[in-house]
């Protein structure tokens, strides 16, 4: 007899294990749009001697992955950050795509779910009107332009929600960033070396199959 309500109890188990973990695992697809935010460390201001930078403009993102279950999670995505300008025309179109674990919780059966990402990623950017020569004071410096690519460290905090009524559909508010360094050659100066960010806050809409 105890073998038998062993077995059924853990049957019982199992199946609500398997159940649970149907109902929060799977892929999904979402498209988010928002406002971006650039950070140069003061490079252009210090470095270029370039003022008035616009650290601001509107992006999105294109997001896709897997939910093992409602806590661990392995999302892509690409992020277009827009353009950010400064003075003398100068302007920088930056991209991203990044790979990222995402962790979080469900609370009320699923439905809600805060969760942070972080994982590496490679970010684009390109430049117009770069200036080259940079006045010091006692003559100008050459100025290499940085690299156009870049690894970053990928990393955001965030909540879904993803109603039952919905059937698979939900929507998202997160901030995501992309950090790295760049290096500035100078002929006639010691190099530098600066950090850079780009963030986007955002609100997704998603759909998990």
């Amino acid at each position: 007899m105890k073998k038998i309500l062993v077995s059924v109890l853990a049957a019982s188990v199992l199946s609500t294990m398997a159940l649970a973990g149907s109902n929060s695992s799977g892929g999904y697809v979402g498209l988010g749009y928002g406002s971006t935010v650039y950070s140069d460390a003061d490079y252009l201001d210090k470095e270029l001697k370039v003022d008035n930078l616009n650290t601001s403009d509107s992006g999105y993102k294109v997001y896709g992955g897997y939910q093992f279950n409602n806590i661990v999670g392995i999302e892509a995505a690409y992020t277009d950050y827009g353009k950010f300008t400064a003075d003398r025309n100068f302007a920088m179109s930056s991209t991203a795509f990044s790979v990222a674990a995402n962790l979080g919780y469900s609370f009320l059966d699923g439905q809600l779910r805060p969760f942070g990402t972080i994982g590496l990623s490679y970010v684009s950017s390109d430049y117009s009107n770069y200036p080259t020569s940079v006045s010091n004071g006692s003559g100008y410096l050459i100025v290499t332009p940085p690299d156009k690519t870049h690894g970053a460290i990928h990393y955001g905090l965030g909540i879904q929600y993803e109603p039952d009524a919905l059937i698979g559909f939900g929507a998202r508010l997160a901030y995501e960033a992309d950090t790295y360094a760049i290096a500035i050659e100078k002929t006639g100066s010691s190099d530098e070396t600066y950090s850079q960010s780009l963030g986007i806050v955002y609100l997704g809409v998603q759909y998990k199959f």
